[in-house]
């Protein structure tokens, strides 16, 4: 943006900070600045505010596993571990939390417990179309026909994500099923003419 553009969207964040921080004895106020700092990619200022809201409400489910993402980051996945199995004490079944351990624990190449995880997330949450998206991934080197059902479930669930429909076809093709690969793209195009 510039000029005159620049400035409103200047003030419009100035306002929005100062909002945000009108009640700074409110955890959710730190919680949402954390989340706008987390949005900036400055995760140094956003974990600052997370323990901040953490202090004032220590049960804040969202607020743990968004700090467990600023500690991700930062290259501390020892620490979001931590974060997020703080938060699964508190809530056992959160699709959210188990989602996220699940990719913590692929990041640190745990992949038999990321796979539980994910798992697990997507029977918490049978929606949560990048759990199954994951699990593509994960299972795609010794069970492609797993991998495909899993592909399958995400591409449906969010059709509108290009890369669920594209990798879905992509191990359509492994799998030498060149028909339903082709109709899978085909359909892809239609829907997003521009991937």
């Amino acid at each position: 943006p510039q000029g005159k553009a620049k400035e409103q969207i200047s003030k419009a964040t100035d306002e929005y900070l100062g909002a945000l921080m009108a009640r700074p004895d409110s955890w959710d106020g730190h919680y949402n600045l954390g989340n706008y700092y987390l949005g900036q990619n400055k995760p140094k200022e956003a974990l600052a505010e997370y323990e901040i809201a953490l202090q004032k409400e220590p049960q804040a489910i969202l607020t743990l596993v968004n700090a467990a993402m600023a500690h991700a980051r930062l290259g501390e996945t020892g620490r979001a571990e931590e974060r997020l199995q703080e938060a699964l004490k508190i809530a056992p079944d959160s699709g959210v939390v188990l989602y996220n351990l699940g990719l913590v624990k692929g990041e640190k190449q745990e992949l038999t417990a990321a796979e539980t995880y994910l798992k697990a997330s997507f029977k918490a949450d049978p929606q949560l179309a990048a759990a199954a998206f994951n699990l593509c991934i994960l299972t795609a080197p010794d069970r492609p026909d797993e991998a495909l059902e899993w592909c399958k479930k995400a591409s449906t669930l969010r059709p509108q994500e290009p890369k669920y429909a594209y990798t879905l076809a992509f191990y359509q093709r492994e799998g030498d099923d060149l028909t339903s690969a082709a109709a899978t793209l085909e359909a892809l195009i239609r829907r997003v003419p521009t991937y």
